[in-house]
């Protein structure tokens, strides 16, 4: 079991060029293999997100939402804090029983992954590779290609985990020190608009993004 703290934004159509090619530029940048999750409805107002990936059970709790907060003056999101716990046998096994014979309670989200690693070890923030398999307290940025029943969308996020009292405070971190680089685009081309932004109003949870995504569909 694990306690993380985490703020997304959602998009519609393909990341944009500017976007990727920011938050790309970092030589410990690790582009992950592309990977299908299955996603169990919940009504997001339950707080709840479960998913199948890679032959596990992962189940997310809601257990605080901390608001909107703002990292840089062009730059705000909902931030919330979880509990993840992750599950194998015998529950995959009856998880995957229920996809087969009831379908339409699950939705399928492929993700193509760029991600970005930082270690709040030490007194100062530190860049890290990605593949690095374990920190005590650190801080995951991702850059998400979405394919949903044909359609694109991506995604931003920070995940910070680590100690629990601290979380957040480790999220606002790392969110500052990667937002405040001058080379980001202020303004990105997205399918919706000709300018967009990181804004309050494109931030969410998984949860309340697919509700919206299968409502809207």
């Amino acid at each position: 079991m694990s306690t993380t703290a985490e703020v997304r934004w959602f998009f519609e159509g393909q990341v944009p060029d500017e976007i990727e090619q920011w938050f790309c530029r970092s030589n410990l940048a690790l582009k992950a293999a592309p990977r299908e999750d299955h996603y169990l409805l919940f009504p997001a107002v339950l707080g709840l997100g479960l998913k199948m990936r890679e032959g596990r059970l992962e189940v997310k709790s809601l257990i605080k939402t901390l608001g909107v907060r703002s990292f840089t003056a062009d730059v705000a999101g909902n931030v919330q804090v979880w509990k993840k716990e992750a599950y194998g046998e015998p529950a995959v096994t009856e998880f995957e029983r229920l996809r087969t014979s009831a379908p339409h309670l699950w939705i399928a989200v492929r993700k193509e992954r760029t991600l970005r690693r930082f270690s709040l070890e030490d007194a100062s923030i530190g860049e890290v590779p990605a593949d690095r398999v374990f920190l005590r307290d650190g801080c995951n940025a991702e850059l998400t290609m979405i394919t949903v029943g044909g359609s694109a969308y991506w995604s931003f996020n920070f995940e910070a985990y680590g100690n629990p009292s601290r979380v957040a405070d480790f999220l606002q971190q790392v969110a500052i020190h990667v937002l405040k680089d001058e080379r980001r685009p202020r303004q990105f081309k997205t399918s919706a608009s000709s300018a967009d932004a990181f804004s309050a109003q494109h931030s969410c949870s998984y949860p309340e993004w697919l509700e919206k995504l299968t409502k809207k569909g």
